[in-house]
């Protein structure tokens, strides 16, 4: 199975893909030398004739063509919640929340020990919040922090920039999608009208981008390879010891399969979106993960990962005239995990962020008219914020909003079923069927709660010195690719139910 279900990056150098005993193994120097990069894709249409999500399509193509020899990168998941102040851009979130999950990342970035960070922007709407991000946590954290946009790599998707740069940001997502022109072109034809209002008064009022038919001429893998260029070279004079450059690659693979895309909101175009049909009776659904330690031997990436994997093997599962009226919504890859504090590769946003963050994608999904919610949550840290959340949701929106998950596997042991509740035998099992080459058996260990506080507020610390809190010595791959299908097929069944 494929294991690109949060981003289109580069495996070595992916964030979620290490181990917290992989990032705790790194001495201070080596992560003083290192740099972080944190992708802001917005999630629009440009008037370019591609699915809403082409920033990241693109802007993924570049991060993983730059690549260190000496593994002096650590590329964190895309944010997907920034600024959307116009109707063509899509899930955004208010000011103040954008700002504080950005720094609330920085901040659990500096508490794994690394000291520089850079964001890597591809919205025309949010070069300003990055570059006040940028600042803020250069003074409230004191990182080295940097900014790269789309915009410095010869390529842009605001409305306002060249038609060169529009041009070349078109083929590179066309390319890295395998659009051909005649798509994009039909797509462009059936645009919305543009609506420009003060393009010279900054910051000016671009309601609607105007459309742009493609330039047949243009080399989008050309394109792409030469924004690669500028930014390895940019990133390399950040890191005077090291050298980065851009490598070529035949590979071109958007964050979720094809199989996934076809419910996958951000994967439409405008024009898809506007045609979908009775979207009152339509079911959206939002996962919600955590990028989290998961003990020595699971990458952080765990509970992300599986949220995306128990989706891809659901939806093929549901009906035909039932998977016609579910979506997916982008997922919220960043969750509450600060119990897991102490354990360097966690990332951990605030309860306040996390409440906004799924408030306003409740109100956007609202706005659009849909009706009915289901939050498919693989993080039991989020759990408590989701529910008040959500009876938030049904009260001030008036939606059909709750929680669903797989169940969890019934031939586990009695202790495990109680007490195997993170990074044990069930979780390791399903990582092992689904991203086998990221599991290191060989560090995998049987360790339980040292204690049950089942009235205190504990973190892991308290009760784990490894951060696992199960037997994930038993875990097989048979398990795994069992406990997967059985639970997916029950998934699929309870997402049909809620169709009725």
């Amino acid at each position: 199975m494929s294991t690109g279900w949060l981003a289109n990056a580069h495996p070595e150098s992916f964030w979620p893909n290490h181990t917290w005993t992989g990032f705790a193994a790194l001495s201070g120097e080596t992560k003083a030398r290192m740099l972080v990069v944190l992708p802001i894709h917005g999630i629009a249409d440009h008037g370019l004739g591609l699915p809403l999500d082409a920033e990241e399509i693109a802007g993924g193509e570049i991060l993983r063509r730059v690549v260190s020899k000496n593994d002096s990168l650590r590329v964190l998941p895309p944010l997907r919640f920034a600024l959307a102040p116009y109707p063509s851009a899509r899930f955004g979130v208010d000011a103040e929340t954008a700002h504080g999950q950005l720094c609330e990342i920085a901040r659990s970035v500096k508490a794994a020990g690394f000291r520089r960070i850079l964001f890597f922007n591809t919205s025309p709407w949010n070069e300003e919040m990055a570059a006040t991000v940028a600042l803020d946590t250069r003074v409230g954290l004191g990182l080295e922090s940097h900014v790269v946009n789309l915009s410095q790599l010869g390529m842009s998707f605001h409305p306002g920039a060249s038609r060169e740069a529009r041009a070349n940001a078109q083929a590179a997502a066309a390319y890295a999608l395998g659009l051909p022109v005649e798509t994009i072109a039909d797509n462009v034809r059936r645009a919305t009208k543009a609506d420009v209002r003060d393009a010279d008064f900054r910051p000016g009022n671009f309601q609607q981008p105007e459309p742009l038919a493609p330039d047949d001429t243009l080399d989008g893998e050309t394109i792409l390879e030469a924004a690669a260029m500028i930014c390895a070279a940019q990133a390399s004079s950040l890191l005077p010891e090291c050298r980065l450059e851009a490598c070529a690659t035949t590979l071109r693979a958007p964050a979720f399969p094809s199989g996934y895309r076809k419910n996958y909101l951000p994967a439409l175009t405008a024009g898809e979106f506007a045609a979908i049909p009775q979207k009152n009776r339509a079911l959206v659904i939002i996962p919600t993960g955590a990028i989290e330690q998961h003990g020595p031997h699971l990458p952080v990436g765990v509970d992300a990962m599986l949220g995306q994997a128990w989706l891809a093997h659901a939806l093929p599962k549901l009906s035909q005239a039932a998977a016609r009226r579910v979506f997916v919504a982008p997922p919220v890859t960043f969750g509450k995990s600060n119990e897991h504090d102490g354990f360097p590769g966690t990332i951990t946003v605030s309860a306040k962020t996390l409440r906004r963050v799924l408030f306003a994608l409740a109100t956007e999904l609202h706005a659009m008219g849909f009706r009915n919610l289901a939050v498919l949550n693989t993080h039991g840290g989020n759990s408590a914020v989701l529910v008040y959340t959500l009876r938030e949701i049904q009260t001030v929106l008036g939606l059909r909003a709750g929680m669903i998950k797989p169940p969890m596997a019934p031939e586990i042991s009695a202790k495990e079923a109680e007490l195997g509740i993170h990074a044990g035998e069930w979780e390791t099992a399903l990582m092992l069927a689904c991203a086998p080459e990221l599991v290191r058996m060989d560090e995998a260990v049987c360790e339980y709660p040292s204690r049950l506080l089942t009235s205190q507020a504990w973190m892991t610390r308290d009760v784990s010195k490894s951060g696992v809190m199960g037997d994930a010595s038993a875990a097989t791959p048979e398990k795994g690719g069992a406990w997967l299908e059985k639970a997916s097929a029950a998934l699929a069944k309870r997402i049909g139910e809620l169709l009725d």
